[in-house]
């Protein structure tokens, strides 16, 4: 049977790996293969630190195997268990084979060439350490293949409650800003001289108690003749690798025999309370409340609403590692930019349910609106908490009328581009009462979250820049007048955009439902649809670009640009990883603002390659 749904496996591959996605895969292949070099080179280190680190790293690999179905929206699952749910098969053989598909691909491949760092290891250790590293190699690829389908089903059953969502958003919120904040773990690494001095001893102790490191306690045991040693080692990654397809097997009943459980929030309002006071006072109050139940019920939208929040707390409070406190301030700004990004597709998440609107004309005003109403009561009041406690503890005097008035303009601006966006823009996502309880799979929205990002960023603009000018003036009053601009901006960017939105929503309402009913058959990067009608499919050596473009571009933006720049302006003595810091003057700004621009030449040539494409398939026709 391993051979059959392997089979599968491959023939699913091979007619659904192109554009976008193979592209993906290529850089994902390229940056796990540099990992996975970088691990063998650490493994030919000597030393008690070398090897302390050796083992952090081998954590490193086994928690991404496991954490990564969460931040994927749930794995790779070509063959789904639920394909073979009426077919007479045991549990743990069909779990032995699914195991088998797990090992079709490239981060299997990848992660073999990381762990045969342990023969390296085994070097130093002799001939007998190096034969147990060959047969602790393929043990530990498995082992941590096993533990991530095990992950797998566990968030299957788990992510069907509103804990298992908002815990599901807490890791995937972690792992994203470990991704972004990573600077500040090398800066602190750097300033602890953790490679001079190793780990402390009960960071060391957990990273070689993991079954991570069993592989390395094995070698080592060979090396010192302690075989008793070695064979316990070795038999505890079997135990394990048995246990996890032991759970992962009875999870699997549990998944296709099992309906998806329907949470009813308790106390919350959902009946009666504040929701039926504000649901009469008119049709956008109704709209209004019918959102607010539909936030504290959907586990997708309670996944990414939790998610923004996670962010915007965790990323502000990373640098708190190095003793830097600016960051702070600026928590309910990034839990509002996020919001929006996560957002920007309340009409797709709803699916076909937009049919009561077209069989009663007149009502688009009303459902805008009270989906914007909705959106600003939920993301509004923790935005408000974030940004006033983050300015009390980490800001200065000079900080309130940045942040309340930045604050101001993208809760107003987001409110406005979430309703734009996701009548311009949607991405049909499977029927609400057809999902499978994962809130992860929340549809291909990563161009969408991508541009919300850019946009909700653009409307802090004018109030940004009247409070600079208030700084550089040195005129408080003009400062705090960009407050009054924050909250003009923010209220006439949600009027004019969910004016346009409504009117959208009225003129192409069949148009939209046309393209929801595909539910979850059709995404945003399918090359026969845009916004229901054909489009041009881009080669592939342009389909790479323009997806590196759009991965790659907030580096040389954010970071080295505009944050740079923030950082020269204030007289920040603090460096980091900012390039621009490193330079003399008058270099420091120049290169600053190249990088931005670098970055914002990025933004702009990965949407004007696609459309330059469709351009001339569409004049060629």
């Amino acid at each position: 049977m391993v051979g059959v749904l392997i089979a599968m496996k491959l023939r699913v591959l091979r007619h659904s790996i192109s554009g976008s996605r193979a592209a993906g895969m290529v850089m994902g292949g390229v940056a796990g293969l540099v990992l996975a070099i970088g691990t063998i080179v650490l493994a030919a280190s000597s030393g008690e630190v070398g090897a302390d680190l050796l083992a952090a790293v081998f954590a490193v690999w086994l928690f991404g195997w496991m954490l990564g179905p969460v931040y994927t929206g749930g794995g790779d699952e070509s063959v789904r268990p639920e394909h073979f749910a009426l077919l007479p098969v045991h549990p743990r053989k069909l779990a032995l084979g699914l195991l088998g598909t797990a090992f079709v691909g490239v981060p299997p491949l990848i992660s073999l060439i990381a762990f045969s760092a342990l023969a390296v290891y085994a070097g130093s250790f002799g001939v007998a350490a190096f034969s147990v590293a060959l047969v602790a190699i393929p043990l530990m690829v498995v082992l941590v293949v096993a533990l991530s389908r095990l992950m797998i089903g566990v968030l299957g059953v788990a992510v069907r409650s509103r804990v298992g969502a908002i815990l599901a958003a807490l890791v995937n919120a972690s792992m994203n800003v470990i991704l972004n904040q990573s600077w500040v773990l090398i800066w602190a690494a750097i300033q602890l001289d953790l490679l001079t001095y190793g780990f402390p001893e009960s960071f060391s102790t957990v990273v070689r108690w993991l079954p991570s490191a069993w592989g390395m306690a094995a070698v080592e045991a060979a090396g010192r003749g302690d075989w008793l040693v070695v064979v316990a080692a070795l038999l505890g990654i079997c135990a394990i690798i048995g246990l996890a397809l032991l759970v992962w097997s009875y999870l699997l009943v549990k998944r296709t025999t099992t309906r998806p459980l329907h949470w009813v929030p308790q106390g919350s309002g959902a009946e009666g309370g504040l929701l039926d006071l504000l649901a009469a006072r008119g049709p956008i109050g109704a709209v209004a409340a019918k959102e607010l139940r539909t936030w504290s019920r959907d586990l997708m939208r309670t996944h990414l609403l939790w998610f923004a929040i996670f962010f915007g707390l965790l990323y502000t409070m990373v640098p708190l590692i190095i003793d830097w406190y600016g960051m702070l301030p600026w928590a309910g700004v990034l839990v509002v930019v996020m919001a929006a990004a996560t957002s920007a597709n309340l009409f797709g998440l709803d699916g076909t349910s937009l049919w009561l609107n077209l069989v009663n004309p007149g009502t688009e005003k009303a459902e805008v609106r009270g989906r914007q109403t909705a959106w600003l009561l939920r993301v509004g009041p923790i935005a408000a908490l974030f940004t006033v406690a983050g300015t009390i503890i980490g800001g200065e005097g000079w900080t309130w009328p940045w942040t309340l008035s930045i604050l101001a303009a993208v809760l107003g601006g987001g409110a406005g581009l979430i309703a734009l966006v996701s009548v311009y823009m949607l991405v049909p996502v499977t029927e609400p009462n057809k999902r499978g309880g994962n809130p992860l799979e929340a549809g291909n929205i990563f161009g969408q979250v991508v541009l919300m990002l850019l946009l909700v960023t653009l409307t802090a603009l004018p109030a940004g820049g009247v409070a600079y000018l208030g700084d550089a003036l040195d005129l408080p009053v003009l400062s705090w007048l960009a407050v009054v601009v924050g909250v003009g901006t923010g209220a006439l960017l949600t009027v004019w955009f969910g004016r346009l939105a409504y009117r959208r929503l009225a003129a192409k309402g069949p148009e939209l439902l046309s393209l929801m009913r595909s539910g979850g058959t059709v995404t945003a990067d399918d090359p026969t649809l845009s916004m229901g009608r054909p489009r041009a499919k881009l080669p592939r050596g342009k389909q790479a670009l323009v997806t590196f473009l759009w991965i790659f571009c907030w580096i040389p933006l954010f970071p080295q640009g505009l944050v740079a720049l923030w950082m020269i302006y204030n007289d920040s003595a603090t460096k980091l990883w900012f390039l621009a810091l490193h330079l003399q003057d008058p270099w420091r700004v120049p290169v600053a603002i190249g990088f931005a621009l670098a970055g914002a030449v990025m933004i702009y040539y990965g949407t004007v390659i696609p459309s330059r494409h469709e351009r001339l398939v569409t004049d060629s026709r």
